[in-house]
Order: structure tokens, then sequence, then C-alpha cells
């Protein structure tokens, strides 16, 4: 099949696998040793954000750097630690893996996630032979800015305009807006209205080969404008 000019931008946690749970559970016990303002309401409020900008507003307040840089490194050994057996890629992606590498379509993870855990997320579940680049948004703006975005398509050589996102949040679908990319909402984490995203998807377990015919329609229709 002929090579196409599409890049396609994968969040990881809430869009690859689900972590929720997993991530709600690390950061309670990482927090255990103070009173905070953690909540799962508040936690799924904040998901898709990256720790720096997460963590004052779980604790409240505003915390030196020397706890800051101690609690994300409890937490993320915590969530590292029990990955393999208490997550899971969300069935059917795989063939969507699968199909954008035989598209010849450049694939990479934009994640808020730490590189050790895209890392961790890529050789545990065998999927790193579909990735040109993996890209971590530690030290970056958060979503809803459109840096992590805009990194990988450069990384990757891509023209924003030829990059789909695929996303999980509505922080993570208004980076994408804002990096002048085609956005798809992935149902789970977040109960999107049509008007939230360019397309909507509720599970892998659909043909990517449709779905991927309207996004490149989308795409050729505003490169005409």
């Amino acid at each position: 099949m002929e090579n196409i000019n599409l890049a396609v931008l994968w969040d990881m946690d809430g869009t690859i696998l689900d972590t929720l749970e997993l991530h709600y559970q690390t950061w309670k016990e990482a927090f255990s040793d103070r009173p905070t303002l953690f909540s799962r309401e508040l936690f799924r409020a904040h998901f898709g954000g990256n720790n720096r900008s997460t963590v004052p507003i779980y604790l409240g307040y505003e915390p030196d750097e020397t706890y800051l840089q101690q609690v994300i490194s409890l937490k993320e050994s915590l969530f590292r630690q029990q990955l393999a057996e208490k997550t899971r890629l969300f069935p059917g992606i795989r063939a969507w893996f699968a199909y954008f590498a035989e598209l010849g379509a450049k694939q990479a993870v934009a994640s808020s996630a730490m590189l050790e855990n895209i890392n961790k997320v890529v050789d545990s579940f065998e999927i790193r032979k579909y990735f040109a680049a993996l890209v971590p948004g530690e030290d970056l703006p958060s979503k809803p800015a459109p840096d992590i975005f805009l990194r990988a398509a450069a990384i990757l050589g891509t023209p924003p305009s030829r990059c789909v996102v695929f996303e999980d949040s509505i922080h993570g679908i208004n980076a994408a807006k804002a990096a002048g990319m085609v956005s798809v909402g992935v149902a789970g984490t977040t109960e999107f209205s049509p008007a939230d995203a360019d397309f909507l998807l509720d599970s892998y377990t659909q043909d990517p080969v449709s779905f991927t015919r309207a996004i490149l329609r989308l795409m050729n229709a505003r490169k005409a404008a």
C-alpha cells in the first residue's frame, strides 16, 4: 500500500490502555502520609494533566520542590510496579496500530506521562515497534496547551494539519485543536458531546478503514478551504 502523509499521535493513559483506576490508587497511596484535597472527583477532573500541574491541585497548595519530586517519584514507582498486572490495552487497539503501520502513517505516543512510564507500557505490551517516537510531556506546559503535540509533529517531520490525535480527555482534545490537528475523542474517561471533537470513537473494535478515510477527507477539506 502506498504511503500517505499522515501522522497519528496517541495519548497513552485512558487512550491506549485503561490506567484510570491504577493512577488513582497509586496517587492515593503516595499521599497517605499527609492530609490533601485529593479525591476521586478531583482526580477525574484533572486526569490527563502532567504531574507538575496536578500535584498542587491534589494537595491544595504549592509544595516545595523536594516534596514535589519525592511524591511524584513514589507514585510513579508504584504505578510502574503494578502496571503489567493491573492494566490492559483496550480491546482492538492492536489492529489499529497495525493498520496505520500498513498504511504508512507515522505513529507516536504523545503523553503527559514520564518517559519511564511510556517505555514501561510499550515494552510490557510489546507495542514499541509501531511508534517512530515516544514523546513525554512531563517538562512541557500541561494540556490543553498544544506543546506536546507540536513537539511530536516536529519529531515526526509532519505538519500539524496532517496529524490526527487520539485522546480520552477534554484537555487533550483542546490541545489537539490548539495545535491545528484533527481530534478524535475516545470514549471512556470523558463523556464527550458531538461538538467536543472532530470525531468520536466508541471503541477500537470497529474497523479503522472507514474511520481513517473520514479523517483524511476532513484534512483534505480543510486544506482546500
